[in-house]
Protein backbone atom coordinates (compact mmCIF):
# COMPACT_ATOMS: atom_id res chain seq x y z
CA UNK A 1 0.00 0.00 0.00
CA UNK A 2 2.54 2.47 1.02
CA UNK A 3 4.48 1.45 -2.38
CA UNK A 4 1.60 2.28 -4.54
CA UNK A 5 1.08 5.58 -2.46
CA UNK A 6 4.84 6.39 -3.30
CA UNK A 7 4.54 6.06 -6.71
CA UNK A 8 1.22 7.75 -7.10
CA UNK A 9 2.30 10.78 -5.22
CA UNK A 10 5.32 10.81 -7.80
CA UNK A 11 2.93 10.60 -10.49
CA UNK A 12 1.27 13.49 -9.49
CA UNK A 13 4.11 15.57 -8.58
CA UNK A 14 5.78 15.28 -11.70
CA UNK A 15 2.40 16.06 -13.83
CA UNK A 16 1.79 19.28 -11.58
CA UNK A 17 5.50 20.36 -12.37
CA UNK A 18 4.96 19.93 -16.18
CA UNK A 19 2.16 21.25 -15.55
CA UNK A 20 3.38 24.15 -14.23
CA UNK A 21 6.54 24.31 -16.71
CA UNK A 22 4.28 24.07 -19.84
CA UNK A 23 2.15 26.80 -18.47
CA UNK A 24 5.00 29.19 -17.78
CA UNK A 25 6.05 28.37 -21.12
CA UNK A 26 2.95 29.42 -22.88
CA UNK A 27 2.78 32.35 -20.98
CA UNK A 28 6.73 33.03 -21.74
CA UNK A 29 6.53 31.78 -25.68
CA UNK A 30 2.89 31.25 -26.58
CA UNK A 31 3.99 27.61 -27.61
CA UNK A 32 2.08 24.77 -25.62
CA UNK A 33 -0.57 23.23 -27.26
CA UNK A 34 -3.90 21.57 -26.17
CA UNK A 35 -2.95 18.25 -28.11
CA UNK A 36 0.55 17.93 -25.69
CA UNK A 37 -1.17 17.86 -22.27
CA UNK A 38 -3.84 15.49 -23.65
CA UNK A 39 -0.93 13.06 -24.42
CA UNK A 40 0.70 13.77 -21.26
CA UNK A 41 -3.14 12.81 -19.38
CA UNK A 42 -3.35 9.67 -21.58
CA UNK A 43 -0.08 8.38 -20.47
CA UNK A 44 -0.46 8.83 -17.15
CA UNK A 45 -3.68 6.64 -17.43
CA UNK A 46 -1.92 3.81 -19.18
CA UNK A 47 0.31 3.62 -16.30
CA UNK A 48 -2.16 3.18 -13.78
CA UNK A 49 -4.10 0.84 -15.41
CA UNK A 50 -0.88 -1.93 -16.12
CA UNK A 51 -0.66 -1.36 -12.28
CA UNK A 52 -3.74 -3.17 -11.45
CA UNK A 53 -3.44 -6.27 -9.73
CA UNK A 54 -5.17 -9.90 -10.09
CA UNK A 55 -7.84 -10.71 -8.33
CA UNK A 56 -10.35 -14.17 -7.93
CA UNK A 57 -13.26 -14.53 -6.60
CA UNK A 58 -13.95 -18.09 -5.01
CA UNK A 59 -17.20 -20.02 -4.98
CA UNK A 60 -18.15 -23.82 -4.80
CA UNK A 61 -19.54 -25.78 -7.63
CA UNK A 62 -23.39 -26.36 -8.33
CA UNK A 63 -22.95 -29.60 -9.75
CA UNK A 64 -23.70 -32.94 -7.97
CA UNK A 65 -20.34 -35.48 -6.83
CA UNK A 66 -21.85 -37.51 -9.42
CA UNK A 67 -20.87 -35.60 -12.54
CA UNK A 68 -17.66 -33.18 -10.56
CA UNK A 69 -15.17 -35.47 -12.48
CA UNK A 70 -12.86 -34.38 -15.24
CA UNK A 71 -9.41 -35.49 -16.99
CA UNK A 72 -6.18 -33.82 -17.67
CA UNK A 73 -5.38 -32.45 -20.87
CA UNK A 74 -1.97 -32.09 -20.49
CA UNK A 75 -1.64 -28.87 -22.10
CA UNK A 76 -1.30 -26.88 -18.96
CA UNK A 77 0.68 -26.90 -15.61
CA UNK A 78 -1.20 -27.03 -12.28
CA UNK A 79 -0.70 -24.20 -9.52
CA UNK A 80 -1.34 -24.13 -5.45
CA UNK A 81 -3.84 -21.11 -6.81
CA UNK A 82 -4.93 -19.81 -9.67
CA UNK A 83 -1.95 -19.30 -11.99
CA UNK A 84 -2.51 -15.74 -13.05
CA UNK A 85 -2.69 -14.73 -9.42
CA UNK A 86 0.91 -13.36 -7.60
CA UNK A 87 3.24 -16.53 -6.42
CA UNK A 88 1.27 -19.76 -7.79
CA UNK A 89 3.77 -22.33 -7.42
CA UNK A 90 3.52 -25.39 -9.49
CA UNK A 91 1.90 -28.60 -8.24
CA UNK A 92 2.11 -30.29 -11.16
CA UNK A 93 4.12 -29.81 -14.49
CA UNK A 94 2.92 -29.80 -17.64
CA UNK A 95 5.17 -33.44 -18.09
CA UNK A 96 3.28 -34.77 -14.95
CA UNK A 97 -0.48 -33.39 -16.17
CA UNK A 98 0.53 -35.34 -19.73
CA UNK A 99 1.07 -37.88 -18.02
CA UNK A 100 -2.11 -37.85 -16.15
CA UNK A 101 -3.59 -37.15 -19.32
CA UNK A 102 -2.31 -40.55 -20.89
CA UNK A 103 -3.10 -42.40 -17.89
CA UNK A 104 -6.09 -44.64 -18.03
CA UNK A 105 -6.28 -45.76 -14.17
CA UNK A 106 -8.97 -44.34 -12.37
CA UNK A 107 -7.05 -42.78 -9.08
CA UNK A 108 -5.65 -40.00 -12.00
CA UNK A 109 -9.36 -39.26 -12.49
CA UNK A 110 -9.50 -35.05 -10.82
CA UNK A 111 -12.36 -34.36 -8.57
CA UNK A 112 -13.46 -31.03 -9.12
CA UNK A 113 -14.75 -28.76 -6.04
CA UNK A 114 -14.17 -25.19 -6.43
CA UNK A 115 -14.02 -23.02 -9.08
CA UNK A 116 -12.40 -19.27 -9.36
CA UNK A 117 -13.09 -16.23 -11.62
CA UNK A 118 -10.70 -13.70 -11.91
CA UNK A 119 -10.72 -9.69 -12.13
CA UNK A 120 -9.65 -10.35 -16.55
CA UNK A 121 -12.41 -13.02 -16.94
CA UNK A 122 -10.47 -16.39 -16.45
CA UNK A 123 -12.09 -19.22 -15.06
CA UNK A 124 -10.04 -21.83 -12.68
CA UNK A 125 -10.73 -24.90 -11.16
CA UNK A 126 -9.67 -26.21 -8.09
CA UNK A 127 -9.33 -30.16 -8.22
CA UNK A 128 -7.91 -33.08 -6.83
CA UNK A 129 -7.37 -36.52 -7.80
CA UNK A 130 -9.03 -39.35 -6.78
CA UNK A 131 -5.89 -40.90 -5.12
CA UNK A 132 -5.44 -37.76 -3.52
CA UNK A 133 -1.59 -37.73 -5.21
CA UNK A 134 -2.55 -34.23 -6.73
CA UNK A 135 -4.23 -31.24 -6.04
CA UNK A 136 -4.63 -27.36 -7.13
CA UNK A 137 -5.63 -25.43 -9.53
CA UNK A 138 -5.81 -25.84 -13.32
CA UNK A 139 -6.78 -22.86 -15.91
CA UNK A 140 -10.47 -24.07 -17.43
CA UNK A 141 -11.06 -21.46 -19.87
CA UNK A 142 -13.16 -18.12 -20.25
CA UNK A 143 -17.01 -20.03 -19.22
CA UNK A 144 -18.77 -20.62 -16.33
CA UNK A 145 -18.77 -24.28 -15.18
CA UNK A 146 -20.33 -24.07 -12.10
CA UNK A 147 -23.46 -25.98 -13.51
CA UNK A 148 -22.33 -28.02 -16.05
CA UNK A 149 -18.50 -29.39 -16.28
CA UNK A 150 -19.02 -29.62 -19.89
CA UNK A 151 -18.90 -26.07 -20.56
CA UNK A 152 -15.41 -25.76 -19.54
CA UNK A 153 -13.64 -24.52 -22.76
CA UNK A 154 -11.48 -27.12 -25.34
CA UNK A 155 -7.96 -26.01 -25.34
CA UNK A 156 -7.81 -25.89 -21.39
CA UNK A 157 -6.21 -27.82 -18.64
CA UNK A 158 -9.39 -30.16 -18.02
CA UNK A 159 -12.25 -31.92 -19.82
CA UNK A 160 -15.26 -33.95 -18.33
CA UNK A 161 -14.59 -37.26 -18.01
CA UNK A 162 -17.36 -39.91 -16.13
CA UNK A 163 -15.18 -42.76 -13.97
CA UNK A 164 -17.63 -45.32 -14.39
CA UNK A 165 -19.69 -46.93 -17.51
CA UNK A 166 -21.92 -49.70 -17.60
CA UNK A 167 -20.24 -53.37 -17.82
CA UNK A 168 -22.36 -56.40 -19.27
CA UNK A 169 -23.55 -58.06 -16.26
CA UNK A 170 -23.45 -62.26 -15.81
CA UNK A 171 -25.95 -64.68 -17.21
CA UNK A 172 -27.04 -65.78 -13.74
CA UNK A 173 -27.84 -63.13 -11.67
CA UNK A 174 -28.69 -64.70 -7.93
CA UNK A 175 -27.53 -67.09 -5.55
CA UNK A 176 -23.70 -65.49 -5.25
CA UNK A 177 -21.67 -65.46 -1.95
CA UNK A 178 -19.41 -62.36 -1.45
CA UNK A 179 -16.28 -62.78 0.29
CA UNK A 180 -14.88 -59.28 0.66
CA UNK A 181 -16.08 -56.10 2.08
CA UNK A 182 -18.78 -53.85 0.24
CA UNK A 183 -18.22 -50.44 -0.85
CA UNK A 184 -20.54 -47.12 -1.35
CA UNK A 185 -19.52 -47.03 -4.69
CA UNK A 186 -16.83 -48.47 -6.70
CA UNK A 187 -13.78 -47.50 -5.34
CA UNK A 188 -11.56 -44.45 -6.96
CA UNK A 189 -15.12 -43.83 -8.93
CA UNK A 190 -16.62 -41.19 -6.55
CA UNK A 191 -14.49 -38.16 -4.02
CA UNK A 192 -16.21 -40.16 -0.81
CA UNK A 193 -16.32 -43.56 -1.71
CA UNK A 194 -15.55 -45.68 1.25
CA UNK A 195 -16.00 -49.28 3.22
CA UNK A 196 -19.24 -49.79 4.54
CA UNK A 197 -19.80 -50.67 8.23
CA UNK A 198 -21.19 -53.86 8.03
CA UNK A 199 -19.56 -57.02 9.88
CA UNK A 200 -18.56 -59.75 6.41
CA UNK A 201 -19.78 -62.16 9.58
CA UNK A 202 -22.75 -60.85 8.99
CA UNK A 203 -22.96 -62.17 5.38
CA UNK A 204 -20.47 -64.95 4.93
CA UNK A 205 -23.07 -67.34 4.26
CA UNK A 206 -26.12 -65.54 2.87
CA UNK A 207 -26.30 -65.46 -1.01
CA UNK A 208 -26.71 -61.93 -2.78
CA UNK A 209 -28.02 -61.30 -6.31
CA UNK A 210 -26.46 -59.08 -8.76
CA UNK A 211 -28.37 -55.74 -9.99
CA UNK A 212 -25.95 -53.91 -11.58
CA UNK A 213 -22.41 -53.95 -13.05
CA UNK A 214 -19.89 -51.11 -14.29
CA UNK A 215 -16.66 -51.06 -15.52
CA UNK A 216 -13.70 -48.77 -14.21
CA UNK A 217 -11.48 -46.50 -16.44
CA UNK A 218 -8.89 -49.29 -15.99
CA UNK A 219 -11.71 -51.65 -17.25
CA UNK A 220 -12.19 -53.30 -14.14
CA UNK A 221 -15.61 -54.84 -13.19
CA UNK A 222 -17.67 -53.89 -9.67
CA UNK A 223 -21.02 -54.83 -9.05
CA UNK A 224 -23.57 -53.71 -7.25
CA UNK A 225 -25.30 -56.70 -4.83
CA UNK A 226 -27.85 -56.98 -2.43
CA UNK A 227 -28.26 -59.92 0.35
CA UNK A 228 -31.24 -62.08 -0.74
CA UNK A 229 -31.67 -63.50 2.40
CA UNK A 230 -31.35 -59.63 4.74
CA UNK A 231 -31.66 -56.99 1.67
CA UNK A 232 -30.22 -54.17 3.96
CA UNK A 233 -26.99 -55.63 3.53
CA UNK A 234 -26.34 -54.62 -0.38
CA UNK A 235 -23.66 -52.54 -1.63
CA UNK A 236 -20.58 -52.08 -4.48
CA UNK A 237 -17.73 -55.12 -4.83
CA UNK A 238 -14.86 -56.07 -7.34
CA UNK A 239 -16.13 -58.30 -9.28
CA UNK A 240 -13.40 -60.97 -7.99
CA UNK A 241 -14.86 -61.35 -5.00
CA UNK A 242 -18.51 -62.41 -5.64
CA UNK A 243 -17.89 -66.31 -5.98
CA UNK A 244 -19.94 -69.09 -7.45
CA UNK A 245 -23.40 -69.83 -6.74
CA UNK A 246 -24.53 -72.70 -4.29
CA UNK A 247 -28.17 -72.81 -5.56
CA UNK A 248 -27.34 -71.91 -9.47
CA UNK A 249 -24.01 -73.82 -9.24
CA UNK A 250 -25.34 -76.81 -12.20
CA UNK A 251 -26.10 -73.81 -14.44
CA UNK A 252 -22.76 -72.51 -14.79
CA UNK A 253 -21.16 -72.29 -18.36
CA UNK A 254 -18.32 -74.29 -18.82
CA UNK A 255 -16.57 -71.26 -20.20
CA UNK A 256 -16.70 -69.10 -16.77
CA UNK A 257 -13.65 -71.93 -15.66
CA UNK A 258 -10.62 -69.26 -17.29
CA UNK A 259 -12.22 -66.61 -14.88
CA UNK A 260 -12.74 -68.33 -11.75
CA UNK A 261 -8.32 -69.50 -12.96
CA UNK A 262 -8.08 -65.47 -13.33
CA UNK A 263 -9.31 -65.09 -9.54
CA UNK A 264 -7.44 -67.84 -8.17
CA UNK A 265 -4.24 -66.02 -9.51
CA UNK A 266 -5.23 -62.82 -7.49
CA UNK A 267 -5.28 -64.51 -4.13
CA UNK A 268 -1.69 -63.57 -3.87
CA UNK A 269 -2.42 -59.82 -4.22
CA UNK A 270 -4.91 -57.45 -2.44
CA UNK A 271 -8.28 -57.74 -3.69
CA UNK A 272 -9.08 -54.19 -2.60
CA UNK A 273 -7.70 -50.86 -3.52
CA UNK A 274 -7.29 -49.03 -0.26
CA UNK A 275 -6.51 -45.43 -1.71
CA UNK A 276 -2.99 -45.54 -1.83
CA UNK A 277 -0.40 -45.76 -4.29
CA UNK A 278 1.54 -48.87 -2.89
CA UNK A 279 -1.68 -50.95 -2.13
CA UNK A 280 -2.91 -51.18 -5.14
CA UNK A 281 -4.40 -54.67 -6.40
CA UNK A 282 -3.92 -53.92 -9.81
CA UNK A 283 -4.71 -57.87 -11.76
CA UNK A 284 -6.44 -56.20 -15.32
CA UNK A 285 -9.66 -57.41 -15.61
CA UNK A 286 -10.21 -59.38 -18.56
CA UNK A 287 -13.03 -58.68 -21.02
CA UNK A 288 -15.62 -61.30 -21.93
CA UNK A 289 -14.41 -60.02 -25.78
CA UNK A 290 -10.17 -60.98 -24.84
CA UNK A 291 -8.38 -63.37 -25.15
CA UNK A 292 -6.57 -63.80 -21.51
CA UNK A 293 -3.38 -62.30 -21.16
CA UNK A 294 -0.68 -65.32 -20.97
CA UNK A 295 1.96 -62.96 -21.56
CA UNK A 296 3.97 -61.02 -18.42
CA UNK A 297 6.58 -59.34 -15.90
CA UNK A 298 7.58 -62.43 -13.79
CA UNK A 299 7.93 -61.51 -10.15
CA UNK A 300 9.98 -64.02 -7.75
CA UNK A 301 9.92 -63.27 -4.02
CA UNK A 302 12.80 -65.24 -2.40
CA UNK A 303 13.63 -65.75 1.20
CA UNK A 304 16.53 -64.31 2.04
CA UNK A 305 17.04 -66.15 5.22
CA UNK A 306 16.57 -69.71 3.33
CA UNK A 307 16.95 -68.84 -0.30
CA UNK A 308 13.69 -70.08 -0.96
CA UNK A 309 10.87 -69.28 -3.40
CA UNK A 310 8.18 -67.64 -1.15
CA UNK A 311 5.86 -66.93 -4.13
CA UNK A 312 5.83 -65.95 -8.16
CA UNK A 313 3.26 -63.95 -10.07
CA UNK A 314 3.11 -62.71 -13.43
CA UNK A 315 1.90 -59.26 -14.19
CA UNK A 316 1.34 -56.85 -16.69
CA UNK A 317 4.12 -54.57 -17.63
CA UNK A 318 1.93 -51.53 -17.35
CA UNK A 319 1.51 -52.14 -13.57
CA UNK A 320 4.82 -51.87 -12.38
CA UNK A 321 4.26 -47.80 -12.92
CA UNK A 322 3.48 -45.32 -10.23
CA UNK A 323 3.89 -41.64 -9.68
CA UNK A 324 7.87 -41.84 -9.72
CA UNK A 325 7.83 -44.12 -12.25
CA UNK A 326 6.05 -43.77 -15.59
CA UNK A 327 8.54 -45.75 -17.25
CA UNK A 328 7.70 -49.88 -16.05
CA UNK A 329 10.04 -49.80 -13.22
CA UNK A 330 11.28 -53.09 -11.39
CA UNK A 331 12.09 -51.40 -8.28
CA UNK A 332 11.20 -51.63 -4.44
CA UNK A 333 8.28 -48.26 -4.76
CA UNK A 334 6.64 -50.10 -8.02
CA UNK A 335 6.73 -54.03 -6.64
CA UNK A 336 5.88 -53.03 -2.80
CA UNK A 337 2.27 -53.57 -3.43
CA UNK A 338 3.06 -57.43 -4.55
CA UNK A 339 5.00 -58.28 -1.19
CA UNK A 340 3.48 -61.78 -0.28
CA UNK A 341 1.96 -61.82 3.02
CA UNK A 342 4.05 -61.42 6.19
CA UNK A 343 6.78 -60.19 4.72
CA UNK A 344 8.95 -56.73 3.73
CA UNK A 345 11.86 -56.17 1.12
CA UNK A 346 15.09 -57.90 2.72
CA UNK A 347 16.51 -54.37 4.87
CA UNK A 348 20.18 -55.15 4.55
CA UNK A 349 21.18 -55.18 0.83
CA UNK A 350 19.56 -54.31 -2.65
CA UNK A 351 16.29 -55.99 -2.86
CA UNK A 352 15.47 -56.19 -6.10
CA UNK A 353 17.35 -57.67 -9.02
CA UNK A 354 16.65 -57.88 -12.62
CA UNK A 355 18.61 -57.00 -15.84
CA UNK A 356 17.15 -54.76 -18.61
CA UNK A 357 14.43 -53.26 -18.90
CA UNK A 358 11.37 -53.66 -17.86
CA UNK A 359 9.67 -56.06 -20.91
CA UNK A 360 7.00 -58.66 -21.30
CA UNK A 361 9.02 -61.90 -21.40
CA UNK A 362 11.30 -60.55 -18.32
CA UNK A 363 11.82 -61.28 -14.94
CA UNK A 364 12.73 -59.75 -11.26
CA UNK A 365 14.23 -61.70 -8.15
CA UNK A 366 12.91 -59.61 -5.23
CA UNK A 367 14.53 -60.48 -1.79
CA UNK A 368 12.02 -60.48 1.24
CA UNK A 369 12.46 -61.50 4.84
CA UNK A 370 9.77 -61.55 7.66
CA UNK A 371 9.79 -58.31 9.55
CA UNK A 372 9.20 -57.44 13.07
CA UNK A 373 6.23 -55.60 14.05
CA UNK A 374 6.59 -51.45 14.51
CA UNK A 375 7.84 -50.05 17.91
CA UNK A 376 5.68 -46.89 17.95
CA UNK A 377 4.00 -45.11 15.15
CA UNK A 378 3.89 -40.57 14.99
CA UNK A 379 0.96 -39.04 13.91
CA UNK A 380 1.66 -35.69 12.55
CA UNK A 381 -1.88 -33.56 11.83
CA UNK A 382 -1.40 -30.99 9.14
CA UNK A 383 -3.95 -28.26 8.00
CA UNK A 384 -4.03 -26.25 5.08
CA UNK A 385 -4.57 -22.57 4.96
CA UNK A 386 -5.32 -19.85 2.37
CA UNK A 387 -2.09 -19.79 0.77
CA UNK A 388 -1.81 -23.63 0.60
CA UNK A 389 0.75 -24.07 3.59
CA UNK A 390 0.46 -27.09 5.34
CA UNK A 391 0.75 -26.05 9.32
CA UNK A 392 0.70 -28.16 12.57
CA UNK A 393 -2.91 -28.82 14.01
CA UNK A 394 -3.31 -27.08 17.13
CA UNK A 395 -5.17 -29.35 19.61
CA UNK A 396 -6.30 -28.74 23.26
CA UNK A 397 -5.03 -31.55 25.69
CA UNK A 398 -8.18 -33.95 24.86
CA UNK A 399 -7.50 -33.36 21.10
CA UNK A 400 -3.35 -34.44 22.21
CA UNK A 401 -4.46 -37.51 24.04
CA UNK A 402 -6.53 -38.71 21.23
CA UNK A 403 -3.87 -38.44 18.85
CA UNK A 404 -1.79 -40.59 21.44
CA UNK A 405 -4.37 -42.80 21.76
CA UNK A 406 -4.70 -43.20 17.42
CA UNK A 407 -1.07 -44.19 17.46
CA UNK A 408 -1.22 -46.77 19.80
CA UNK A 409 -3.90 -48.41 18.27
CA UNK A 410 -2.18 -48.33 14.86
CA UNK A 411 0.79 -49.87 17.15
CA UNK A 412 -1.40 -52.33 18.47
CA UNK A 413 -2.83 -53.76 14.84
CA UNK A 414 0.47 -55.17 14.68
CA UNK A 415 1.76 -53.60 11.66
CA UNK A 416 5.38 -54.87 10.17
CA UNK A 417 7.86 -53.41 8.92
CA UNK A 418 8.00 -53.15 4.98
CA UNK A 419 4.56 -53.61 4.94
CA UNK A 420 2.18 -51.10 4.23
CA UNK A 421 -0.20 -48.84 6.23
CA UNK A 422 -3.14 -47.88 3.96
CA UNK A 423 -5.27 -44.79 4.13
CA UNK A 424 -8.32 -47.17 4.73
CA UNK A 425 -6.28 -47.93 7.75
CA UNK A 426 -5.64 -44.36 9.14
CA UNK A 427 -9.24 -43.20 8.49
CA UNK A 428 -10.58 -45.98 10.68
CA UNK A 429 -8.09 -45.12 13.07
CA UNK A 430 -8.93 -41.25 13.02
CA UNK A 431 -12.75 -42.29 13.23
CA UNK A 432 -12.15 -44.41 16.54
CA UNK A 433 -10.62 -41.31 17.96
CA UNK A 434 -12.82 -38.42 16.86
CA UNK A 435 -9.71 -37.01 14.58
CA UNK A 436 -11.98 -37.03 11.17
CA UNK A 437 -12.48 -33.34 11.65
CA UNK A 438 -9.92 -30.76 13.79
CA UNK A 439 -10.01 -27.14 14.87
CA UNK A 440 -8.94 -24.50 12.14
CA UNK A 441 -8.22 -21.03 12.44
CA UNK A 442 -11.75 -20.84 10.38
CA UNK A 443 -13.69 -23.43 11.60
CA UNK A 444 -13.23 -26.72 11.13
CA UNK A 445 -11.39 -28.67 9.06
CA UNK A 446 -11.59 -32.47 7.62
CA UNK A 447 -9.48 -34.94 6.67
CA UNK A 448 -8.27 -34.63 2.98
CA UNK A 449 -5.27 -37.02 2.94
CA UNK A 450 -2.33 -39.17 4.14
CA UNK A 451 1.26 -39.89 3.08
CA UNK A 452 0.77 -43.49 4.43
CA UNK A 453 2.28 -46.40 2.62
CA UNK A 454 5.19 -48.49 2.84
CA UNK A 455 6.39 -48.81 6.28
CA UNK A 456 10.65 -48.52 6.44
CA UNK A 457 11.80 -48.81 10.12
CA UNK A 458 10.47 -49.54 13.49
CA UNK A 459 9.10 -46.07 14.47
CA UNK A 460 7.24 -44.81 11.16
CA UNK A 461 6.29 -41.14 10.90
CA UNK A 462 2.97 -40.87 8.96
CA UNK A 463 2.11 -37.24 8.03
CA UNK A 464 -2.22 -36.70 7.84
CA UNK A 465 -3.53 -33.62 6.26
CA UNK A 466 -6.53 -31.98 6.74
CA UNK A 467 -8.60 -29.06 4.82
Amino acid sequence: MNKNLKKSLYVGIAALSLFTLSNLNVNAKGKATTKHHQTKQLQKHVQKTTNNKVTAEYSPLKVSTDNAYVKSTGIVTMFNKPGKLGNAKVVASKTTMKRLAKSNSPKNIFYVYEMAKTNNGLYYAKVVTLGGKYRGWIYAGKTNFANDLTKIDKGTGITAKNPLQYAKMPKHKTGYHVTDSLWTTPNYSRINSKILDFNKKEYAKDTFKIESAVANTQGWVYYYVVDEQHPKINGWVFHSSVKGKSTDAKKAPVKKTPAKKNSKQKNDQPKIDNNDDITDGKTPTISNNQPKQTNGYTLKFVNQATAQVISQQTVSVNDLTNASNTIPAANTSTIAKYLPSGYGFYQYGNAVASSGNVSNGGQAVIYVAKNPNINSVKLNLRIFDNTGAANPVNMNSNGTNSILNAQQELVDMNIMQGSVITTAQIQKVLADNGLTVVPGNNGSANFAYTDAGLVQGSNPVINVYYR
